[in-house]
C-alpha cells in the first residue's frame, strides 16, 4: 500500500487534472462569448466597469468576441502545453491576467459570487505556471 501511495504522490496527475479543468472552463466560457445570449449578459458589465471602452471600440458583439478570442488563445495554449511547457507558461499567465482583470471588476460591480471563482483561477494559474517552469528548467 505504501508503494502505491508513493507512486501516486510522485506523479503529476494532480496538475494534469487541474490543467484539464481550467481548459474546460475556458473552453466553455470562450465559446459562449460568440453567442447572442452572452453578448446580452455582458452589456451591463461593460456599462458599469472600466471595460466600457471595449463596446465603444468594437461594438457590443465585438467586445464579446474579443473576450472569446482571448479565452480561446488561453485554452489552446493550455492544450498545447501538454506537449510543450512554453505554451503552458503563456496559458497560465493568460489565466492569471484574465482572473485579475475579472476580480478588478468587483470594485465597480459589487460582490458577485460568480466573479469570485477567479480567486481559484489565480491559484490554478500559479500551480500550472510553476509546474511548467519546472518542466522547462528540469528542476
Amino acid at each position: 500500500m505504501n508503494k502505491f501511495i508513493c507512486r501516486i504522490l510522485n506523479t503529476s496527475v494532480d496538475v494534469f487534472v487541474l490543467r484539464l479543468a481550467v481548459i474546460v472552463v475556458f473552453l466553455v466560457f470562450g465559446i459562449s462569448k460568440w453567442f447572442d445570449f452572452e453578448v446580452e449578459e455582458l452589456k451591463p458589465m461593460f456599462a458599469s466597469t472600466w471595460l466600457k471602452f471595449l463596446p465603444s471600440l468594437l461594438g457590443d458583439a465585438g467586445a464579446s468576441y474579443a473576450l472569446g478570442i482571448v479565452e480561446g488563445i488561453i485554452y489552446i495554449c493550455l492544450i498545447i502545453s501538454f506537449l510543450n511547457p512554453k505554451f503552458g507558461i503563456i496559458g497560465a499567465l493568460g489565466v492569471l491576467a484574465t482572473s485579475l482583470t475579472t476580480l478588478s471588476l468587483m470594485m465597480q460591480m459589487g460582490f458577485d459570487g460568480f466573479l469570485l471563482k477567479d480567486v481559484l483561477f489565480i491559484g490554478s494559474s500559479l500551480v500550472i505556471l510553476k509546474h511548467d517552469l519546472k518542466r522547462i528548467f528540469d528542476c
